[in-house]
C-alpha cells in the first residue's frame, strides 16, 4: 500500500513539471561527467590515478570540488593525485557506509573522518534515532589526508525503490556525519550545522539561521528539477581545458550507464547517483526545498474519514456523488497548488483513501436501508396501488411523504346497495366466492387508473386518487373509474344471476378535496391512508345514491375541474348530514343521446324547483318519471309535493338530508 501511496503522490511532480514550475538549479553547480565520451576518450572506469590527478589540477579554479566516488585500493599514482588535491584545497571526498563488509576500518583510517564529523549536537537523550553503520570504505590515507573534508554519498530509497529524499546525517561508531550535500553547504556557507536529536531522530537542523524542512526525522524532500537543465560537462572536455570552470561548484560522479551508479526518481529511471547530490545542494543553495506536512495526516484523515457522514442529508445519490466528486477534487487540488506554488507537500493518498473508502460506507448502509425501505414499501403498497405507480414510488421513493401530507386528492366509495339483505340467503362459502368475483375486477379498474385502492369494508371500496404521488387528471380518471365500475358490473350480473341467483347494483360517490394523507394507525399496525371533510363527503355522496335511485353522484368541487366531456346533470344542492354548508351534487352519467335529452329536461325542471316554483317543478318531474322511469325525477317529484303542502317559510333551495 505505501509503495502505491508513493506512486500515486509522484503525481505532484509531474504536475509541477507540465506547470513549469520545476526547481531551477543554482547556476554555479555544474557536474563534471564520467560519462560515454569521456570514457570512449580515455579509456574504461576507473581511470588511473595520474588522470585523476589532471583533472583535480584543472578543477583548481573551482570554488568547491565534490567527489561522488571513493579511491579505496592502493594504486600507482596516489601520491600524485594526493599532491594535487592538497595544492588546489577545495575538494571534499566521498566515501561510503557499509552495513556488511569483509575487512573493518582501521584505527587510523577512522581517525581520517575526524575531521569531517559534526560537533555541534544537542542530545535530548541518550540514546540517538540516526541510522547507524558498523563498516566505512575510505579512500586511501594519502587521499583522504589530503582533501578538506570528507562526506558519505549514501542515498536510500524509499519502499517502492525511488529516490526521492535526501539525508541529512549518519552515524559511525558514536559520531554523527553529514551527507555529502550538507557538507559542502557547510563549507560554501562557511556555517556549521546544528542538529538536536533524540531517540525519534533528528528533532532539528539548523545551518546559521536557517532550519532545514525535515522530512522523516532525517532526510530532505527533494525539489527535482529537470535533468535537462542540470549543467553537465563531459570530464575529457576538462582535461582537454575546454572548459572553464572558475569558481565554480564541481560535482564529480559518473553518468556512463556501464558504470552503473543509477538511481531511479520519479521524473527518470535512469538518473546518475551524482545528480542526487547536486540536486539537494541545489535545493540548499537557492533555499527551494520542499516543506513536507506529512503530520498533516493526523487532522486529514479522520476529518475526511468523517466528512461524508454530512452527505446522509442529500437524498439523491447523484447529489451525494457530485459533493464527494467536488471534495475529492478539490483536496486533490488543494494539494497540487501548494506542492507546485508554494513547495508544501501535503500527503493525500490516504485521506482521499479515507475519504472514498467512508463514501462507499455511506452508500452501502445508504443502499441496504434503502432496499429496506423499498421491500416495505413493496409491501405496504403492492397490493393497492398499479404496478406502474408501485415502480414510480420504489424507483424514487424520496417522492413519497410517509409522514403525512396535506394535497388534494380525489376520493371514491362504492358500495353495494342492499347487499346485506341479498346475502342472507347465501351460506358462508358462497357469500364470500361473491364477493371475490366483484371485488377483484373493481380493484384492477381503479388501479388501472392509477388510483390508490385505501381500503375494503365489506363490500364497499374506497379509492384515492393523486395519492401517495402526483396523478395528473385525478377527478377524470376517478370519473373514468366510477363509469367502467358500472359497466363492468353490468357485464358481471349475468354471470352472478346463473351462480348465485342475484344482481347486484352498485352506488359510488366522488368528491374533490383537501385531505391529509399518511401512515395513520399505531407502531404495531399502521396503514396508508387518506382523512379528513373530503373523505366524509365521499362517503355521504355515495349513500346519496340511495335517495335519488343513482349509480354515481360526484360533488361540485370534483365537476368543476374535470378536463374531459362528461354527461353530468345537476341532481339537487344538499347539505349532507353533519354539515351546514350545501353542495351542488350531479349525476355522472353514461353520454347516451337518450340521456342527454333527459340532463336537459331535468335541468329545466330544477331551476324552477330552486326557485320555489314548486307545482310547476312538480308537473315536470312528473312527465320524466313517466317518459324516462328517472329515479331522481321520481325523489323530486316526492319532495315538490311534500313542499306544495307545507311551503318553507324561507327557501333557499336548498335539500338538509337526515341520512347518511
Amino acid at each position: 500500500m505505501e509503495a502505491v501511496r508513493l506512486r500515486v503522490e509522484d503525481s505532484l511532480y509531474l504536475f509541477q513539471h507540465f506547470l513549469g514550475k520545476e526547481h531551477e538549479p543554482h547556476p554555479d553547480l555544474v557536474v563534471v561527467a564520467v560519462d560515454e565520451k569521456s570514457v570512449n576518450q580515455l579509456g574504461r572506469w576507473p581511470w588511473s590515478r595520474q588522470t585523476m590527478a589532471e583533472l583535480v589540477q584543472e578543477l583548481s579554479g573551482a570554488n568547491l570540488v565534490l567527489f561522488d566516488m571513493v579511491f579505496s585500493e592502493p594504486a600507482p599514482g596516489d601520491k600524485e593525485l594526493s599532491r594535487a588535491l592538497q595544492e588546489t584545497s577545495n575538494a571534499i571526498m566521498g566515501f561510503f557506509f557499509r552495513r556488511d563488509a569483509t575487512k573493518t576500518a582501521t584505527s587510523e583510517e577512522a581517525d581520517l573522518l575526524r575531521d569531517s564529523e559534526l560537533l555541534r549536537v544537542k542530545k535530548l537523550e541518550s540514546r540517538v534515532g540516526i541510522k547507524e553503520f558498523p563498516f566505512v570504505e575510505l579512500s586511501v590515507r594519502p587521499i583522504a589526508s589530503a582533501v578538506l573534508a570528507q562526506a558519505p554519498f549514501n542515498s536510500e530509497p524509499d519502499p517502492d525503490g525511488l529516490y526521492r529524499r535526501y539525508p541529512v546525517a549518519y552515524m559511525f561508531q558514536g559520531s554523527i556525519f553529514p551527507s555529502m550535500a550538507l557538507q559542502a553547504y557547510r563549507f560554501l556557507e562557511n556555517k556549521d550545522l546544528e542538529l538536536v536529536v533524540s531517540s525519534s531522530g533528528i528533532e532539528e537542523a539548523k545551518l546559521g539561521e536557517f532550519t532545514l524542512p525535515l522530512s522523516n526525522r532525517n532526510s530532505l524532500l527533494l525539489n527535482f528539477p529537470s535533468t535537462k537543465t542540470v549543467k553537465v560537462v563531459p570530464a575529457v572536455e576538462v582535461l582537454q581545458g575546454k572548459v572553464s570552470l572558475k569558481d565554480k561548484v564541481v560535482l564529480v560522479g559518473a553518468t556512463e550507464i556501464g558504470i552503473y551508479d543509477i538511481r531511479p526518481t520519479p521524473l527518470d529511471p535512469a538518473t546518475p547517483g551524482v545528480y542526487l547530490h547536486y540536486i539537494a545542494l541545489s535545493n540548499l543553495l537557492t533555499r527551494d526545498l520542499v516543506r513536507d506536512f506529512s503530520q498533516s495526516l493526523y487532522v486529514l484523515v479522520p476529518f475526511l474519514g468523517l466528512l461524508p457522514l454530512s452527505f446522509l442529508a442529500l437524498k439523491k445519490l447523484r447529489h451525494r456523488a457530485v459533493m464527494y466528486l467536488t471534495l475529492l477534487l478539490s483536496v486533490f487540488s488543494a494539494c497540487v497548488l501548494l506542492f507546485v506554488y508554494m513547495k508544501v507537500y501535503v500527503p493525500f493518498f490516504y485521506p482521499l483513501l479515507s475519504l472514498s473508502f467512508s463514501y462507499l460506507t455511506v452508500e452501502t448502509y445508504l443502499y441496504y436501508t434503502s432496499e429496506r425501505r423499498v421491500g416495505e414499501l413493496k409491501k405496504a403498497f403492492s397490493s393497492y396501488v398499479s404496478p406502474q405507480l408501485l415502480e414510480i414510488i420504489l424507483k424514487d421513493p424520496e417522492k413519497l411523504k410517509l409522514g403525512g401530507e396535506k394535497r388534494e386528492i380525489t376520493v371514491l366509495f362504492s358500495d353495494l346497495r342492499g347487499f346485506t339483505t341479498l346475502s342472507e340467503g347465501l351460506d358462508p362459502e358462497k357469500l364470500v366466492s361473491l364477493l371475490n368475483e366483484y371485488l377483484e375486477p373493481m380493484t384492477l379498474i381503479v388501479l388501472e387508473e392509477g388510483g390508490m385502492l385505501d381500503k375494503y369494508i365489506g363490500d364497499a371500496i374506497m379509492a384515492v386518487f393523486n395519492a401517495p404521488l402526483d396523478l395528473p387528471q385525478h377527478r377524470d380518471r376517478a370519473c373514468r373509474t366510477a363509469l367502467r365500475m358500472v359497466r363492468r358490473l353490468k357485464e358481471l350480473n349475468a354471470g352472478f344471476k346463473a351462480k348465485f341467483g342475484l344482481e347486484l347494483n352498485v352506488g359510488i360517490g366522488i368528491n374533490t378535496g383537501y385531505a391529509v394523507v399518511g401512515n395513520m394507525g399505531s407502531r404495531v399496525r399502521f396503514d396508508y391512508t387518506a382523512i379528513g371533510d373530503t373523505v366524509n363527503l365521499a362517503s355521504r355522496l355515495e349513500g346519496l345514491n340511495k335517495l335519488y335511485n343513482t349509480n354515481i353522484i360526484l360533488s361540485q368541487f370534483t365537476a368543476k375541474g374535470l378536463e374531459e366531456e362528461f354527461l353530468l346533470r345537476p341532481l339537487d344542492r344538499v347539505a349532507v348530514k353533519g354539515k351546514s354548508q350545501a353542495v351542488l351534487l350531479y349525476e355522472l352519467m353514461e353520454d347516451t343521446p337518450n340521456n342527454r335529452l333527459l340532463k336537459e329536461l331535468y335541468e329545466r325542471a330544477l331551476d324552477r324547483y330552486f326557485k320555489g316554483h314548486f307545482e310547476e317543478a312538480m308537473i315536470e318531474f312528473e312527465e320524466l318519471v313517466l317518459k324516462f322511469n328517472d329515479g331522481p325525477s321520481e325523489a323530486m317529484l316526492k319532495r315538490c309535493r311534500q313542499l306544495v303542502l307545507e311551503p318553507p317559510e324561507r327557501w333557499e333551495g336548498v335539500y338538509v338530508a337526515k341520512e347518511k
